[in-house]
């Protein structure tokens, strides 16, 4: 890029012999980041002026310039250098030479310490290693700039180097820049590491298997109505709850039950039989029904021993909150009045 600008330069040396009487070194206050000067950007066919954050193409045809108006603005080197180079460099070394990705070489304006529009084509620092490719590659926040050199390029001169920063996108290296008394954020931070976690465990005990019986001792069923001519009265049991605290061994249990007959209150030897109340397992109102529980489909009452429920040898089910609906029937050529059975419910382990 800068072969370009050294050309050009020749071509207007003539005209701009005026300039030639003042190139003595001048410096500006630096920068926040340590440019000499703030480094604008412009297009070096329109010399329109690049915008900071507007996005440029990895080969896109930039020069610098010292001014915010003008792209022709010359910069001027001390007068110990001997020399000139664009660079593309990481952030904050800038001033390393060693430290350079990449650069180029440039020239003066004929019989001048000047530099006329130095070269911000990223694709065209051709020099030095790991290289543009590398900076095109693996994207980043790095600066783009030139500096004036001296002793065939092994030492910075007295002064004067210039330098804006910008961020590339990794593949594409498309990029942006911000204004050169502003500095590009730093990458974020990243990392990973492996942590071995130790804990020493000591052996589980198994607690209790218990069944807590519903709050009233008596299930009283709603008011009799006549179905197909039958008395016909309906409730539920009223919620009771399996604990389980096996932890250890979790073995599973199961809820059987068993009815007897029903007796007239006035009369016990009338009686009804326990297969007129139909039992229906249910979870409790409210309560959800744990996984690996399993009730069992509606059963006539009857003194056999008849399952409820039960829980598979699976993790303990610490609390199953369960109930029953409740239908009994009477037949018809029973006396009316007041009749009671008693249920037993049974919990065993598997």
């Amino acid at each position: 890029m800068l072969r370009k600008n050294a050309l050009r330069i020749a071509a207007i040396g003539v005209a701009a012999a005026s300039l030639v009487g003042t190139s003595a070194f001048s410096a500006a206050a630096a920068t926040s980041n340590g440019s000499d000067a703030i480094y604008y950007l412009y297009d070096s066919g329109t010399e329109a002026l690049i915008a900071p954050g507007h996005v440029n193409l990895w080969d896109d045809d930039l020069v610098g310039s010292p001014s915010a108006t003008d792209a022709r603005s010359l910069f001027s080197c001390p007068d110990d250098a001997e020399s000139v180079q664009t660079f593309i460099s990481p952030v904050g070394q800038e001033k390393v030479r060693s430290a350079w990705v990449t650069y180029a070489d440039g020239g003066f304006k004929p019989g001048t310490k000047q530099i006329l529009e130095p070269g911000a084509n990223l694709g065209a620092q051709v020099l030095g290693s790991p290289g543009a490719g590398s900076v095109k590659a693996a994207g980043g926040n790095y600066s783009v700039g030139f500096a004036c050199e001296k002793f065939n390029n092994v030492a910075f001169a007295s002064a004067g180097i210039w330098f804006a920063p910008i961020s590339v996108t990794a593949g594409s290296g498309d990029w942006t820049y911000q204004l050169s008394d502003t500095v590009a954020p730093p990458a974020p931070a990243s990392g990973s590491f492996d942590q071995t976690i130790q804990a020493t465990t000591i052996a589980g005990v198994d607690g209790t298997l218990n069944l807590v019986a519903p709050a009233s001792a008596t299930t009283t069923l709603g008011a009799a109505t006549l179905v197909g001519g039958q008395s016909t009265s309906t409730g539920d049991l009223g919620k009771f709850t399996v604990q389980d605290g096996r932890v250890v061994t979790h073995k599973g249990w199961t809820v059987t039950t068993q009815v007897t007959d029903f007796a007239n209150a006035s009369d016990a030897t009338v009686t009804i039989p326990a297969s007129q109340l139909t039992v229906t397992p249910k979870v409790a109102t409210g309560a959800t029904l744990p996984t690996g529980v399993t009730l069992s489909a509606p059963f006539a009452g009857g003194s056999t021993l008849t399952a409820f429920a039960a829980a598979g040898n699976t993790a303990a089910i610490a609390s199953t909150d369960l109930d029953a609906g409740l239908k009994f029937v009477a037949p018809g050529d029973k006396p009316a009045g007041t009749y009671t059975a008693k249920m037993t419910i049974t919990l065993a382990s598997k």
